[in-house]
């Protein structure tokens, strides 16, 4: 292979900063063994999957961007001074972060509003158009069929770490005392790897408790996890985000509840007053 077929280039002049080559104009590179495409060859890509070492890669292919571990372990460090610096941030000014501190959502909701004339964007016609529109890519069939089988093909020869397993072997044995305290307290039900519960959910869990005592957060029927249940009077309650939930998928998974007998309530992007 080729140097020029390995880089692939941009049209604007752009140096790769952080790693030992400097090379113009440089988007990503493919792998010379197998292929895969990144921004400069990582140590833990050679070592893994070709048995191969920087030094090896580097008397082969000399003008090809590598990485090391000690430039990775840096660029780490930096990622994560980042990340608590917008943390402490949040706390400080916030007093939380995302969704969960009611000034940021009430700020960021504010924005939105000022923006496109509404606080819930899929309600407004830019998110009409970018999720359910001309915008989305994925309202292409073409694009939708190769990215479903790029994720069977993924999925099948990367199946997912926690398969199987209980929250001891995954998270060691205090951090699963705290999970299973977490859903005792919340009245969590049924997965093995039970989901971590978003905000919304919680304050609907908390609405529907109110009038329903025996009700059950995720609930799990059949190869199902229902949001909240309430299993004597099969009722379930479903907070639905639009832009993770897929409407057709939601249709046979309520036809299917219905057949046995289940009322599904859903909220679409807003919680109620009263339930």
């Amino acid at each position: 292979m080729e140097l020029e077929q390995m880089i692939i280039k941009r049209p604007k002049n752009r140096y790769q900063k952080g790693i030992k080559h400097y090379i113009k104009d440089v988007e990503y590179v493919s792998c010379p063994y197998c292929g895969k495409k990144m921004q400069f060859l990582h140590w833990g890509h050679l070592q893994k999957l070709h048995r191969k070492t920087i030094k090896d890669v580097r008397d082969e292919f000399p003008d090809i961007p590598t990485m090391t571990k000690k430039e990775s372990e840096k660029r780490g460090k930096i990622r994560r001074k980042c990340n608590n610096k917008i943390l402490t941030t949040c706390e400080k000014r916030y007093g939380g972060v995302g969704f969960a501190s009611k000034k940021l959502d009430i700020k960021t909701r504010g924005v939105i509003k000022e923006r496109y004339g509404n606080k819930n964007i899929m309600k407004t016609d830019h998110g009409k158009k970018f999720f359910e529109g001309e915008l989305n890519p994925l309202k292409d069939s073409q694009i939708r069929k190769t990215h479903r089988k790029k994720l069977k093909q993924y999925y099948k020869n990367n199946p997912h770490h926690t398969k199987g397993k209980t929250y001891e072997e995954i998270l060691g044995p205090e951090k699963a005392k705290k999970r299973r305290k977490e859903q005792v307290k919340n009245g969590q039900k049924g997965w093995l790897i039970a989901p971590k519960i978003s905000t919304p959910q919680l304050k609907l869990f908390k609405m529907v408790k109110e009038k329903y005592p025996t009700a059950v957060l995720e609930y799990p029927i059949l190869d199902y996890c229902l949001d909240i249940a309430v299993p004597e009077l099969k009722l379930c309650f479903e907070y639905d985000g639009s832009y993770w939930h897929n409407p057709e998928k939601d249709k046979r998974r309520d036809e299917v509840l219905k057949k046995m007998g289940w009322k599904v309530i859903r909220y679409i992007d807003y919680l109620p007053s009263t339930v």
